[in-house]
């Protein structure tokens, strides 16, 4: 990732930024265009990075995705940019979670504040192999098919509790339908870049954690949940005896295991743990646990 960021960095005072004139006395900043100021392949990477590497943001209601760089130094303000002084330090923020939608990417002084500054903390010392894949993940996630499992999953009826979320990625759940606001929504998942797609679409979250569920279940060791979730293969990385432990602490549960040791997923290469089937058989032999096949997946509820 620091790789990546030391090219955005250099590559960032080259571009020929345009002045936002209808934000002029107001949110003022300047943008590029994919495909129009810049190249789209460079675009799309530096999209990525962005997003990957970015903290959650408020630019007045909305939250963005903001990645600063303290030492960059650009000219900024209206046209012609070479007549204006030089502004070190800038952040840098997109207007979309998904590259195939993602079009214009804007700059700023890194001292603008847009607002009242509370967005949900993402910071962590983690780094994903999903971080810079997460722009793709939505149109991945819809390409695969795995949609047409959602009206099964919110036959469960999950959304009259609070619900936590194992292994949330970029929030297929709330995509889904399958928790809301009113009672509550815990988001696990250790790729900064997805937590960032979730917050982007669902700005209401706010309890998240980047980091591996098993840390996150340490540090809760005597906490008793209402309804625990992980869907989409996720709990096919959960620990035999950790399915029995949250089967012990939580009023319900709802898994969904990969069914054998699939090469791949719907988002990207897929490499099971040694206890992966062990995890599934743990899932299947809870009391009480109902289990059916659904898709690519054996779904257990406990």
């Amino acid at each position: 990732m620091e790789r990546e960021i030391a090219w955005l960095a250099a590559q960032v005072p080259t571009w020929q930024w345009k002045w936002a004139s209808t934000f002029e006395g107001g949110a003022e900043h300047s943008y590029v265009i994919k495909g129009r100021h810049l190249d789209e392949a460079i675009y799309e990477r530096a999209a990525r990075v962005i997003h990957a590497a970015g903290m959650p943001r408020k630019f007045y209601r909305r939250l963005n995705i903001e990645l600063h760089l303290p030492d960059v130094g650009v000219p900024y303000g209206r046209e012609p940019l070479g007549q204006r002084e030089m502004q070190r330090g800038v952040k840098l923020w997109l207007m979309s979670h998904r590259t195939s939608v993602s079009k214009a990417l804007n700059i700023a002084p890194v001292t603008a504040e847009y607002g009242r500054q509370d967005a949900p903390v993402t910071a962590t010392d983690l780094v994903s192999p999903w971080d810079l894949a997460a722009l793709d993940f939505d149109d991945a996630f819809e390409a695969s098919g795995v949609l047409a499992l959602g009206e099964r999953l919110r036959q469960l009826g999950l959304t009259d509790r609070h619900v936590t979320d194992l292994g949330s990625r970029a929030g297929a759940a709330l995509d889904l339908g399958l928790a809301g606001q009113q009672h509550g929504y815990t988001a696990v998942e250790r790729s900064r870049g997805l937590m960032h797609s979730l917050l982007f679409k669902h700005q209401w979250v706010r309890d998240v954690h980047v980091l591996p569920v098993e840390r996150f279940l340490q540090a809760l060791c005597e906490r008793r949940f209402e309804t625990v979730i992980s869907l989409f293969g996720a709990a096919s990385h959960l620990r035999p005896e950790r399915i029995r432990s949250l089967h012990a602490r939580s009023e319900r549960l709802v898994l969904m295991h990969h069914l054998g040791r699939p090469e791949r997923d719907f988002f990207a290469e897929t490499h099971l743990p040694d206890w992966a089937d062990a995890s599934r058989a743990a899932a299947t032999e809870l009391p009480g646990a109902r289990s059916e096949r659904l898709g690519d997946y054996l779904l257990t509820v406990a």
